[in-house]
């Protein structure tokens, strides 16, 4: 398992590696020397790694999500496996020296490794905007999860002088360099401003469709969920609300047909590929039945089975019984499904929540009621609330988005408490994951920048 046996390095250490992806164009296997990259093909093999690095399990194959699904768990689920990593996260016992967190930071800043060379050498690609636009996606994706796992939220405190995480926007190739610029952390508002203009780029130079690769409408729903985790309703509203209309994207007519499917169905607009030849879904490795090749280490917890109706087919179809009083995700049990990172359904969500509290002219044709009655009606579950509280919209986020790594940013967002081990309030640095010791180690610029706690 890779939380126990992987190598890691600092990334200001690392020689850039990227691994084999099953595409028509081959990803590049290791970068040295600048000019490993001489033309268009070596820069799109390149950013085809990009996108490889950004399916890694440590990322979005499965530890982003459950990172923030462990930490943020109040009463739905239960670490049940026997690693001390997870564990730890869901018993809100993190420390510095914690494998998991070292790997997400790590694979993270290798993905942006990747997206920066990309950037660097754009110029052999006639300056291409699409990728460009893939590369920027890449980049501002990756720190968005960064800076909603490392630093405090947008909300707790000054966002202009509380840590968030390094900036770092050009490529480093060189294994070592006695000379290195270490970098210190940037600011929680710098690191925001980064992602905002990354996704802008993205959203603008990206197609409306480019195969499974990313869009101009997975680059909108991405700015989407950064406006909301930002409290900016309306612009998070106005983004969602383009997705919705767009007309590119249906949801799926059975809660339980958005999951577990080896190409992207009508609702993706963003997912990650993972075939029998390349990729690892760790969500089904830890979610799913040992019959299926999974782990069963991520258990419902009753509290959550009871927040549904019984004709619910979210919870009908959706969770299932494995003995031994264990129920079980059943949105990972393929292991070579594809993993959705943004559905049509959140779209729905976000935009019901946008147009309630931020009041005013509604933006879309539907009221908030009527965006959770789509969902629920798809589900099979009793009528929604004609004028839903900002309370309904919340439990419907945790009835059709379970499992897919909301909790943590639902629970800081809200400014909830955790009681599961608790009480723990949103803004208490236990929510927050440290810098890693390793890095704080080997980059003297990071002294005396851990974060509270650690």
């Amino acid at each position: 398992m890779k939380i126990l046996n992987k190598k890691i390095f600092s990334i200001l250490l690392l020689t850039v590696v990227f691994t084999s992806c099953d595409l028509d164009i081959k990803p590049v296997d290791s970068v040295v020397e600048e000019d490993a990259i001489t033309d268009a093909a070596s820069v799109q093999a390149l950013l085809v790694g990009g996108y490889d690095k950004l399916s890694d399990n440590d990322l979005y194959g499965g530890w982003i999500q459950m990172t923030s699904d462990l930490l943020g768990t109040n009463f739905d689920l239960t670490w049940g496996g026997t690693f001390f990593d997870p564990r730890d996260l869901w018993r809100k016992e993190v420390t510095a020296l914690n494998g998991q967190t070292e790997l997400t930071w790590t694979e993270a800043y290798e993905a942006i490794n990747v997206a920066n060379t990309v950037l660097d050498n754009l110029d052999k690609a006639d300056n291409d905007p699409v990728m460009e636009g893939e590369a920027k996606f890449i980049r501002g994706a990756v720190y968005f999860e960064l800076i909603r796992l490392f630093a405090k939220d947008w909300n707790d405190g000054d966002p202009s002088t509380n840590l968030g995480v390094p900036l770092k926007l050009d490529a480093t190739n060189l294994v070592y360099d006695p000379n290195a610029n270490f970098l210190s952390r940037n600011t929680v508002e710098e690191v925001y401003d980064q992602v905002l203009l990354d996704l802008q780029d993205a959203e603008t130079n990206l197609p409306e469709e480019n195969g499974f690769f990313a869009t101009t409408w997975a680059a909108k729903a991405m700015l989407a969920r950064v406006h909301l985790q930002r409290r900016e309703y309306d612009l998070a509203r106005n983004k969602a609300n383009e997705v919705i209309e767009s007309g590119y994207f249906s949801l799926q007519d059975r809660a339980d047909r958005s999951f577990n499917l080896d190409t992207n169905s009508d609702e993706d607009i963003f997912s990650i590929q993972v075939t029998n030849q390349d990729g690892i879904n760790d969500l089904q490795t830890f979610y799913a039945s040992r019959n299926l090749n999974g782990r069963r280490d991520i258990r419902i917890r009753p509290e959550y089975l009871d927040l549904f109706d019984a004709s619910d087919e979210r919870f009908t179809r959706l969770i299932y019984y494995d003995g031994g009083g264990r129920y079980l995700s059943g949105k990972y049990q393929d292991q070579f499904a594809n993993i959705s990172v943004i559905r049509l359904a959140e779209m729905y969500l976000i935009r019901a929540e946008g147009n309630l509290l931020e009041g005013g002219a509604q933006v879309g044709p539907n009221t908030p009621g009527e965006d959770l009655q789509i969902l629920r009606d798809r589900a099979k579950a009793p009528a929604a609330p004609a004028s839903p509280t900002i309370d309904d919209i919340m439990l419907e986020r945790k009835l059709e988005l379970g499992f897919e790594g909301h909790f943590l940013h639902d629970i800081r967002r809200r400014e909830a408490t955790i009681d599961q081990f608790g009480p723990i309030e949103w803004n208490s640095p236990l929510l927050i994951m440290p810098i890693p010791q390793r890095e704080m180690d080997v980059n003297p610029a990071l002294e005396g920048q851990q974060n509270e706690g650690y």
